[in-house]
């Protein structure tokens, strides 16, 4: 890969980083993006929904018979950390969002801005808002129940994956876990039942489930139950009568957010409330399917799971299959001072070259 081409992916993951785009305040980086897109490929194959883009260069007669291949990626970061960075220093991109995933979109526009050239199928460009926020923000949601898109055979989404495949993806529930108790004053607590003190049984039971490994052939995911939140809504000189603690289960592609609700509330027993506040379903594995698995061979690809959440899970869940390549560390997402290597850019652009040359 010439230095040219790792200089334009570095400037333009810069260039990317430079413009706010915190979820919900996506306007002024999906403008950015949309004119990109027009520059590239004309208005007529560009469309905005919300602050999502979308451009599909050929027409629907071009090509006909070959595949219609997504490339995706978010525009939105989460809340920059203080002090971060934004500058191209030792081999690396500084700056919020870098790795999740301005890398990513910067290898999506410059393949874009060589549309042309790529010589097997049909790709279709989607960028799209609100996928660091609440499920119900996402931008994705819309765009895939648009009727804007033609049917598609297969998607990559360009989030961080090491110089990896991911295939597949966790899905979660996020639950409030409600601990009773009996209200009283500070100063004469024998009067009340403390639910703080109440909740440590539920506590123990939630720390003392395990990692649990679910095998996808060679892939191997891993299912958690972990507390990340407690809350109580007392002043500080009374004995709370409730207790809510946030609890999130990662559960493995094969299994759903009813399974795993049922087996938070077993685990919970009587001893609290359970409400499911928030769902998202876990993602197919798609490790060697026709479009991927020669590819991933001969790139000498290593395919990994995908510990986490992504939008795979929305792909596989309309039917489309889908699997994680992009640029970046995953180590970096969402960290101070974050990140991404100039290597990890011309990675990924040059192997998703090659995937269309084949």
């Amino acid at each position: 890969m010439s230095e040219e081409i790792r200089d334009e992916l570095a400037r333009l993951t810069l260039e990317l980083c430079a413009i706010p785009s915190e979820t919900c305040h996506e306007d002024e980086i999906a403008s950015w993006i949309h004119h990109r897109c027009v520059q590239a490929a004309g208005a007529q194959a560009v469309h905005r929904i919300g602050n999502s883009v979308i451009c599909e260069p050929y027409g629907r007669e071009e090509r006909p018979g070959e595949p219609v291949i997504a490339l995706v990626g978010h525009v939105d970061t989460v809340k920059c950390a203080e002090g971060q960075p934004l500058e191209i220093r030792d081999g690396k991109v500084f700056g919020c969002g870098s790795s999740d995933m301005k890398s990513g979109l910067a290898v999506m526009l410059a393949l874009l801005d060589r549309w042309r050239e790529l010589g097997r199928a049909r790709p279709v460009w989607i960028f799209y808002e609100g996928e660091e926020g609440p499920a119900e923000g996402n931008g994705l949601g819309p765009v895939l129940e648009s009727g804007v898109l033609p049917p598609i055979d297969f998607a990559f989404i360009l989030e961080p994956t090491d110089q990896g495949v991911q295939p597949g993806c966790m899905g979660l529930i996020h639950a409030t876990v409600t601990v009773r108790g009996t209200r009283a004053h500070s100063a004469r607590p024998w009067q009340g039942d403390n639910a703080l003190y109440r909740a440590i049984p539920v506590l123990e039971r939630l720390r003392g489930f395990e990692r649990r490994a679910v095998k996808f052939g060679d892939l191997c995911f891993y299912e958690v139950i972990v507390a990340t939140a407690a809350v109580t809504r007392n002043s500080r000189n009374v004995v709370p009568d409730a207790v809510e603690l946030n609890v999130n289960f990662r559960f493995a592609p094969g299994n759903t957010a009813q399974n795993a609700e049922a087996e938070l509330r077993a685990l919970v027993g009587d001893l609290a409330e359970v409400e499911v506040t928030d769902s998202a379903p876990a993602g197919d594995v798609h490790a060697d399917h026709p479009l991927l698995a020669d590819w991933c061979r001969a790139e000498k690809l290593k395919v990994m799971p995908k510990q986490a959440w992504t939008d795979v899970a929305r792909f596989t869940a309309s039917g489309i299959p889908a699997v994680n390549f992009g640029p970046g560390e995953t180590a970096q997402a969402h960290q101070a001072g974050e990140w991404a290597s100039i290597d990890s850019l011309e990675h990924c652009y040059g192997a998703l070259r090659r995937w269309f040359d084949r």
